[in-house]
């Protein structure tokens, strides 16, 4: 694991949350008992470029949100909320786009697990809800709901690989109704919509049954 992640899980690190970041976490619904469960934690500054492997320029200060592992214990995963915001120019040159979340090049994407929900996401039998954003999950959970989150809509599989990511391996999905929840774009972006269809047909591969379920906009830009 990253040396500097450990550090920053290890009880030795013991710090309050950043003001903004735990504003930001209550506008999102999130409990203090959920947040001091998922580890989520301020970084010190001097620490973010060591996490994140390059140096970003413009922001203030950074959110760690730490990954639990099925199997016990943290994932070597890095990702963090920024603040502010990077706006950077859209692909082609058309338009700018918002970059809220960063961790390191090259990193891929994990499944992310509520500690509160976990063994019954795991476990067969119930729907799993599986939601896009890990804040959107994190406030599925608190509702008692068992959830896994997905960062962002190809956050499900590898580049170049539809199948699903072996993190689906610690849950049971054979015969399981599986509910997803995307963002409200789903409805208005097509590579979005595609993206999800192509989600659910992976989660059929493994027997599920997956459902779409569209969540109003004002009740995503809650937890955004």
């Amino acid at each position: 694991m990253n040396a500097h992640l450990e550090l920053l899980l290890s009880p030795v690190y013991t710090s309050a949350l950043h003001p903004a970041h735990l504003a930001d976490l209550r506008r999102s619904t999130l409990t203090d008992e959920t947040i001091e469960s998922q580890g989520i934690r301020s970084v010190p500054p001097s620490m973010i470029q060591h996490l994140l492997g390059f140096n970003p320029s413009g922001i203030t200060s950074a959110m760690l949100i730490p990954f639990p592992d099925p199997a016990g214990g943290w994932m070597d995963h890095v990702r963090m909320k920024i603040f502010p915001p990077i706006l950077s120019k859209k692909k082609g040159g058309e338009g700018e786009t918002t970059i809220k979340y960063l961790q390191p090049k090259g990193s891929g994407v994990r499944l992310y697990f509520s500690r509160a929900t976990m063994a019954r996401a795991c476990a067969p039998g119930e729907t799993l809800c599986l939601v896009e954003g890990e804040k959107k999950a994190l406030a599925f959970a608190q509702l008692g709901f068992p959830t896994v989150g997905f960062c962002g809509v190809e956050g499900w599989h590898r580049k170049g690989d539809d199948t699903l990511l072996s993190d689906f391996d610690a849950l049971s999905l054979n015969g399981r109704a599986v509910w997803i929840y995307p963002d409200a774009d789903v409805e208005t972006n097509g590579m979005v919509a595609h993206a999800i269809t192509r989600l659910g047909a992976a989660l059929a591969e493994r027997g599920a049954t997956p459902e779409l379920v569209h969540l109003p906009s004002d009740a995503e830009e809650a937890v955004a």
